[in-house]
């Protein structure tokens, strides 16, 4: 029986899967079997593996989505832990040596994960998760909504510590693997971490090893969704189990192919997937968190903003209005919700709103603040951990303007202006109490009732 079940789901990416077989293969740990579970691929994914090493197991079926497809490794898994790897990620050779090493120097303890770094394929140096989200993601944003939850505790500096209650050196079970890495110390982090995965994704399963134990209380991925079963079952983990972080990066993420091609399968959270990712993480958030805790509501209303934004952007129109008017209220960022809702009461056909929302967005100079925790973990170029870089906006491509978007210059116009009238209000109105001030135009009215209503006339 191998120590360790790698759990590989794939579909159709034979453009990137060598990557992150190749990096298995390297590991200095090698008591290991992985476990390919091919999820309906046509691109030839199978055959470009078949016969690289007798540790590697085969699992076809039909197309069902990644969280079945890891339902299926687990089933066959035959280890004494198990490991999470993506087709368009990688690991440096020394990950399953550190985390194994933990896992046996604290039998207590039931999953433990490492630092992963994130390349966009831009040419910059990659970004660090989990250090930059707390630090600069969501401490930003806690202190944006009021909230203390992310304070650090008296006397220290240390960032994780917002989010893990203790730390310790890496012991003796791990100095073999810090000086292969060339570093002379490094620190594990523990900690209860449910409450604080309100503001998003803490760890990254690709990073992360289980015990049989930890897998068999979280239960299998949940199938009805395909995207964001990972935030969901992270947080099954955190109401079981406290957290280890060991703050070394050692998975990587791409976002291009080799030779920083696109990839022939977009990623499930971003691109096209964008929407169904936010849509599905929020139901996770609602599962997870009880709405009767003002913070959780206001979390939540950003949440649906970012939707909402994602929605106008893919041109889903009634789900935008869904929910956006979930998300509308005369607070910062917020009151952006009623000219979206506007805009999306002005423009009745899907694709003329998508086209006309991402111009406005484009000559605006602003768009909804990021959902907390949108950005996921992953990524980074090489198997030497360059200088991470803080969590920032991407350049947003180019929109053409087409013969569509010249023929609706009115709508644009009406938009401006109710994105200047609504800011005025919102600072007219900035010490009023919530659900104080009843909006009376028209507008305003539509926006915040049924959206079966008709649509009043623009003027």
């Amino acid at each position: 029986m191998p120590e360790v079940s790698i759990i590989l789901p794939t579909y159709n990416r034979v453009d990137v899967i060598g990557r992150a077989v190749a990096s298995i293969l390297l590991q200095t740990h090698q008591d290991w079997e992985l476990l390919v579970i091919d999820d309906g691929s046509t691109d030839g994914t199978v055959e470009r593996l078949a016969g690289l090493d007798p540790r590697l197991r085969f699992i076809r079926q039909p197309n069902q989505g990644v969280a079945a497809a890891r339902n299926t490794g687990i089933a066959a898994a035959t280890g004494r832990y198990i490991a999470f790897m993506d087709s368009d990620d990688e690991w440096r050779p020394q990950f399953l040596a550190l985390t194994t090493a933990f896992l046996r120097a604290h039998p207590h303890e039931h999953w433990v994960a490492t630092e992963s770094l994130e390349d966009l394929g831009d040419g910059g140096p990659p970004i660090l998760h989990s250090r930059a989200d707390i630090a600069t993601t969501y401490v930003a944003f806690a202190r944006f909504i009021g909230s203390h939850a992310l304070d650090l505790p008296p006397g220290s500096r240390d960032d994780y510590l917002r989010v893990y209650q203790r730390s310790a050196p890496v012991g003796a079970w791990g100095r073999g693997a810090l000086e292969a890495l060339d570093l002379d110390s490094a620190r594990v982090y523990h900690g209860h971490t449910l409450q604080h995965m309100r503001w998003g994704y803490l760890n990254w399963l690709p990073a992360t090893v289980l015990t049989r134990q930890a897998l068999a209380t979280a239960g299998p991925f949940d199938t009805r969704t395909r995207s964001a079963s990972d935030y969901r079952y992270f947080i099954a983990l955190a109401r079981h189990f406290p957290a280890n972080l060991i703050a070394v990066p050692l998975a990587i993420k791409y976002e291009r192919a080799v030779g920083n091609q696109l990839l022939a399968q977009d990623h499930l959270a971003t691109g096209g997937g964008a929407l169904r990712f936010e849509r599905n993480k929020l139901a996770c958030f609602d599962e997870a968190f009880d709405r009767r805790d003002p913070e959780i509501a206001l979390l939540r209303r950003h949440n649906c903003l970012y939707v909402g934004h994602r929605a106008l952007a893919a041109g889903h129109r009634a789900e935008a209005i869904d929910h956006l008017r979930q998300a509308a209220c005369w607070r910062p960022i917020l009151w952006r919700a009623w000219p979206m809702l506007a805009l999306a009461g002005l423009v009745s056909d899907d694709r003329a709103l998508a086209r006309t929302y991402l111009r406005l967005m484009r000559g605006g100079g602003h768009r909804p603040a990021a959902a907390v925790g949108a950005a996921t973990p992953g990524q980074a170029a090489g198997q030497a951990a360059p200088a991470a870089r803080p969590v920032g906006p991407r350049r947003r491509p180019a929109i053409p303007r087409t013969l569509a978007d010249r023929q609706r210059p009115g709508a644009l116009r009406i938009a401006q202006a109710l994105i200047q009238r609504a800011a005025r209000h919102q600072h007219q109105h900035r010490d009023a109490a919530p659900g104080q001030y009843r909006p009376a135009s028209r507008w305003l009215a539509w926006m915040s009732c049924d959206s079966s209503q008709a649509l009043p006339t623009p003027a």
